[in-house]
């Protein structure tokens, strides 16, 4: 279910007479199409955007042009879920809420229609070029943005995941694995380094987060812990499961469910497909030690500004 926190919603003609996005012309009719979104303010943007991005994932068209038309959305779609009403106070503890906001929708759509380009992306090229691996390393950057958006979402405003997140972050990963001895074993010269990113390790980000959200949740408030979130994920190691077998207290990753890795207390008596999760002892027990003091909490994270401004510049521009 969808919820949207908002005094009223534009009327459905509203709404279609602003998503009506081209993907297959030039992408200046693109711009201009945000441009007048834009003037809708957030309360139409948000629906805009929404039926624009699954009006994406059902066109047919190049990779490429997927990945420069999500590129052009990207900024729009953070300047909106910037803008967009918020379940709750930060820092108010209330009951978990039943249905996704628009914003989780957001993300969602975006991880999902970067996912999909990402394999589009391979398909059409097995052995890529150095500008398609440069795309292909802004579609792998972005995946795991907004996965972490998601994830972090659902924690900071207790709210569900939408359906499929958890899930849908476990086969990246696997994807990413499977697809690195063929890059590696490419006759087009020596593999182009993900210089920004290691998929592994923002993975294990991902894990380690959902983990200590599951356990302690405290934790994933926590200035220092989040500081070191980087730091204590490389350290971590993702074992074979028959490599485990009889041992006790042990952190799981299943990757056929949609969830986050979980602590078994019996010993593992089974195989499963996925992974047992190698903790340092010292982050061990600082899951599982409740009576652990803490530092301050801190939101910073987590927290966005709160207007709506498509003029700012962005950072991370698509490269060509």
């Amino acid at each position: 279910m969808l919820s949207f926190d908002a005094p009223s919603l534009p009327s459905p003609l509203a709404v279609r007479e602003c998503t009506r996005p081209r993907f297959d012309g030039n992408l200046r009719m693109l711009g201009d199409w945000l441009g007048e979104l834009r003037a809708g303010g957030v309360r139409q943007a948000g629906p805009g955007l929404i039926l624009a991005l699954e009006n994406l994932r059902k066109t047919e068209i190049s990779a490429g042009r997927r990945l420069a038309i999500l590129s052009a959305l990207k900024v729009p779609l953070l300047k909106t879920c910037a803008g967009l009403p918020k379940p709750r106070r930060p820092g108010v503890r209330v009951a978990p809420r039943h249905g996704v906001t628009l914003e989780q929708h957001l993300y969602r759509l975006m991880f999902l229609n970067l996912n999909q380009a990402l394999r589009q992306l391979d398909q059409e090229r097995l052995l890529p070029s150095r500008p398609q691996q440069r795309r292909r390393e802004w579609a792998i950057r972005n995946l795991f943005r907004f996965a972490n958006r998601q994830v972090r979402y659902a924690v900071h405003w207790s709210t569900p995941l939408p359906e499929n997140t958890w899930r849908g972050i476990h086969e990246l990963h696997v994807y990413l694995r499977m697809r690195r001895p063929i890059l590696a074993g490419s006759n087009s010269g020596p593999e182009v380094p993900l210089s920004w990113i290691d998929p592994e390790l923002e993975y294990k980000k991902l894990l380690l987060f959902g983990l200590a959200a599951r356990l302690r949740e405290a934790l994933v408030r926590d200035e220092d812990f989040l500081d070191e979130l980087e730091d204590r994920a490389v350290q971590i190691l993702l074992e074979d499961p028959h490599r485990m077998l009889g041992r006790l207290r042990l952190f799981l990753v299943d990757i056929s469910e949609d969830a986050p890795p979980h602590q078994r207390m019996e010993p593992l008596d089974v195989t499963f497909c996925g992974w047992v999760l190698q903790l340092p002892q010292a982050l061990v027990h600082q899951l599982e030690d409740e009576d652990l003091e803490l530092g301050p909490m801190d939101s910073r994270a987590l927290n966005w500004p709160s207007r709506l401004d498509f003029n700012e510049v962005a950072r991370d521009r698509y490269i060509w």
